[in-house]
């Protein structure tokens, strides 16, 4: 008896001392970590949130369905981004935003990294105590020890705002439900109060946390049922059995209710609006994307139906705990039919999510993230599955050394989060290979993970207070480089397109193959000055700017003007490409080309000027016909792709009038007189009286030589202003014209 309670006490104290080492870490390493691609767009939406409460503005609460019933893009514009967020809770930014008010020293990033840890703590944690709720405290500190070492949990668990607040407030729910199950056929106030309060904030965070609900109904209905079962039905207290159901329904309603509490937009409507927002998620296109998967890009609502299986329950998953996968069928092998209930529900708990994204299609997305709730709960019964398997083998030696071998699995996820500390969201499993498996198969860093790591290499190395390089990121949400940047002395934050050359370096993103899918093949070594390597891999370039200035330009200028090559207007035109003087680096490269019929590379680099000026139309003709000269030509085949994929899209695309204006103007500089006169009569059906469209007609038809229509058009134009003087020189050189 003795040695039982001190057993107990020994891992009980150690299960606390466990605890409060993670927890002081995880606050402690949460500073290495950078903001992630969406963290922006959460935090400014916290913002508004916590405005709402304060009086300051409703805008928390605008609908985020539109008028014809459709969920607003919220990567369209700002409008509908404020529109469109509104159909998540937000609790977790609206507290890191109400706690920062207190530290305003704090850089906000940094902070809410800081508080997320404490949610990735509070995952683990309950974890564990579920871990001793369906045995012991041993069985506790094994289900700790398993789920920290899953490097993606933990990864996240630093600075993913949705996702990890979503999985702990999940895993919660799941204790407090076993609790009950636990404790019934009582109910305690504190159990309800409990269970109301974290399944509201689930569903807060995300909607789909509504299945929690059903949880407490289902586990309640289960015990009923093993409890009745005991006397083959024949002594059911109909009172008690009403009661009981009564409880457990005002828990129900109640935790529905609650969720409006910190919601803003469900408090216009809290019967209606998490069911109605749970129905048009399924509708949510705010982070649809290409995404790679088992070697093929498609789209996020493309995926096959097992991708979000795939992703979360082999791609991420060590193999201490997806080989535990297999060994759960023996938590039903000689035990209780309470304990089989209490499994049951858990591995329930992972299995319903799953089945709901098969059968309902959702958006998936970077690595079925938003799902990453339901990974916890399996993993806890694979902890539970290697603990039962040492207790039902009969030999110690034996024992040994199966359990050598779940140590020595656990070796390597804890390998890879030290080595490449903080990229450990980055694991993939050794089932597919690792990263280097994973490298051209699946996507490895959607999320911006290695782009801290690249900042803090670009401080330590080239650094200067006294002259801070310019440092850009073209892909993606600028906040993953900015919010470091502008608290940084010796390093400069750079906002600047493509084609700039106002940046002294820039970090290049794997993930920019997606709409350049030949980046980690075309790129130009000489250029690159560090890489981000994982298991060997480039997840992240950072790349030295070698713009040679404006001496280098007017020697190429020189040089094709005493000697015209091919290669020197190509030269030229890739510096006016550069300078985003795209209408002329296309006539520099039709110079190539009038010296260099077969010039491939001068058809693709048109094809490329064409993109940037939206003449989308022309750019297919001239890869086109590189792709004829070269078939074997993969960047022409790219860079054809864009244009018809934007081809398509500007179908369903509105210009507005300055880019409808800049498009004509370019089609006539390029001599596209025809496609001049149609850009603008777009333009004049949505303004119908601009004057410069009339104008940018008349010139058009002046240079086809049809001066009828040319007349019409000027005069049109004089008809809205009579002092446009444009207009006139154009109307009598069309009239000088007639008359000779």
């Amino acid at each position: 008896m003795v040695s039982n309670f001190s057993s107990k006490n020994l891992y009980r104290n150690l299960f606390i001392g466990l605890s409060v080492f993670l927890g002081i870490l995880m606050m402690y390493l949460s500073t290495d970590y950078g903001p992630l691609e969406d963290t922006r767009i959460h935090q400014d939406h916290g913002v508004r949130i916590l405005n709402y409460f304060k009086g300051i503005d409703k805008k928390a609460a605008l609908t985020p369905v539109d008028d014809q019933g459709n969920y607003y893009d919220v990567n369209k514009n700002l409008d509908s981004e404020e529109h469109g967020m509104n159909g998540f809770g937000g609790f977790f930014d609206l507290v890191s935003n109400f706690l920062h008010q207190f530290y305003p020293s704090s850089e906000i990033y940094a902070f809410k990294n800081f508080v997320n840890s404490i949610f990735g703590f509070l995952l683990f944690l309950f974890c564990g105590l579920i871990g001793k709720e369906l045995r012991n405290w041993k069985l506790g500190v094994l289900t700790l020890i398993f789920v920290t070492l899953t490097p993606v949990m933990f990864g996240y668990s630093m600075n993913n705002p949705k996702d990890i607040p979503a999985a702990a407030f999940y895993i919660i729910v799941i204790f407090h439900n076993i609790k009950l199950l636990k404790e019934l056929p009582a109910i305690s106030l504190k159990r309800s109060f409990y269970l109301i309060l974290n399944i509201s904030l689930l569903i807060n965070i995300r909607v789909i946390g509504l299945i929690t609900i059903g949880y407490v109904v289902l586990g309640v209905f289960l015990w009923w049922l093993l409890e009745n079962k005991k006397h083959n039905f024949t002594k059911i207290h109909k009172k008690d059995s009403l009661f009981l159901g009564s409880k457990v329904l005002a828990i129900c309603v109640a935790s529905y209710i609650a969720v409006s509490i910190f919601w803003p937009y469900a408090q216009t409507n809290p019967f209606k609006v998490p069911i109605e927002i749970l129905i048009k998620m399924g509708e949510f296109r705010g982070f649809e994307n290409l995404q790679l998967f088992e070697g093929v890009w498609k789209s996020s609502f493309d995926m096959p139906w097992y991708y979000a299986i795939k992703n979360l329950f082999i791609i991420m998953m060590p193999l201490h705990a997806f080989l535990g996968f297999f060994l759960i069928p023996i938590l039903y092998f000689r035990t209780t039919k309470e304990q089989m209930l209490y499994v049951s529900m858990i591995l329930f708990a992972s299995v319903f999510p799953m089945l709901l994204v098969v059968v309902g299609k959702p958006n998936s997305h970077d690595g079925s993230r938003q799902f990453m709730f339901s990974v916890m709960p399996i993993v806890v019964l694979s902890a539970f599955s290697w603990y039962k398997l040492f207790g039902l083998i009969p030999k110690k030696n034996l024992v040994k050394v199966v359990f050598g071998l779940m140590i020595l699995l656990m070796l390597e996820p804890l390998r890879f989060m030290i080595q490449y500390h903080p990229m450990q969201a980055l694991y993939f499993s050794p089932i597919v290979g690792g990263v280097s498996g994973a490298y051209g198969n699946y996507e490895i860093d959607y999320y911006g993970v290695a782009v801290k790591p690249s900042l803090d290499w670009l401080d330590k190395n080239v650094g200067d207070s006294k002259n801070p390089p310019r440092v850009r990121l073209y892909y993606g949400s600028q906040m993953k480089i900015k919010s470091y940047l502008d608290r940084n002395p010796n390093l400069q934050y750079a906002l600047s397109k493509r084609e700039s050359s106002k940046w002294d370096y820039s970090i290049i993103m794997l993930a920019e193959g997606k709409y350049k899918r030949d980046l980690d093949v075309n790129w130009s070594p000489k250029n690159t000055v560090h890489e981000i390597k994982v298991d060997g891999i480039s997840l992240c370039y950072i790349v030295k700017n070698d713009y040679k200035g404006d001496d280098y330009f007017l020697e190429l200028q020189q040089n094709v003007a005493n000697s015209p090559s091919a290669n020197g207007f190509i030269d030229l035109g890739l510096v006016y490409f550069n300078k985003t003087e795209y209408v002329r680096s296309i006539e520099a490269f039709k110079m190539a080309i009038n010296i260099d019929p077969s010039n491939s590379l001068a058809y693709n680099n048109i094809c490329s000027a064409f993109n940037r000026l939206k003449m989308y139309e022309k750019a297919q003709e001239a890869c086109e016909k590189a792709i004829s000269l070269r078939p074997d030509f993969d960047l022409a085949k790219n860079n054809l792709l864009v244009s018809k994929n934007r081809i398509s899209r500007s179908r369903e695309e509105n210009l507005t009038v300055k880019e409808y204006l800049n498009l004509s103007y370019n089609y006539y500089r390029l001599g596209f007189f025809k496609e001049c006169i149609d850009t603008c009569e777009k333009l004049l059906e949505i303004d119908p009286d601009n004057v410069i469209a009339y104008n940018n007609i008349c010139s058009s038809y002046n240079n086809l030589e049809d001066y009828e229509n040319a007349i019409k058009a000027c005069e049109k134009a004089l008809e809205i202003n009579p002092n446009y003087e444009v207009a006139r020189n154009n109307l009598d050189s069309a009239k000088k014209k007639i008359g000779d």
